[in-house]
């Protein structure tokens, strides 16, 4: 809104008297929302998330007896698995029987394995 070139994260904030979806940086998202707290957290979180993906990408996989790969990582287990369609992935929270597989399919098992932090993150709030 305040026509600044340098923002880097993107708060996209909607309000129902307001037609369209606004893209501001973090300052305008506390002023909009009157929150000084919850936008800055909401950044700092995403900053956490692009560091880490940068980082995923040199992760160690092992291999199974079943030749699957997977890494076991915060409490979870996350595994690829080749699958008719190309590679899926499943994650399992350790020491429970709680667990998910993914319905998607990736083409490679490198795209999979890039894709399974997505799914670490999913599992940490659901499983």
């Amino acid at each position: 809104m305040c026509e600044s070139v340098d923002v880097r994260y993107v708060h996209y904030m909607e309000h129902p008297d307001y037609p369209e979806t606004l893209a501001v940086g973090c300052v305008c998202a506390e002023h909009m929302e009157d929150d000084y707290v919850r936008p800055k957290q909401r950044e700092t979180g995403m900053r956490l998330i692009a560091r880490r993906r940068k980082s995923w990408a040199g992760k160690k996989w092992r291999v199974s007896q079943l030749g699957n790969h997977f890494v076991n990582i915060e409490g979870f287990n996350l595994t690829v698995f080749e699958r008719a369609e190309g590679f899926g992935i499943s994650v399992a929270r350790r020491g429970t029987d709680r667990h998910q597989t993914g319905r998607k399919s990736y083409p490679t098992r490198d795209s999979a394995k890039a894709a399974a932090l997505s799914a670490l993150l999913w599992a940490k709030t659901h499983l």
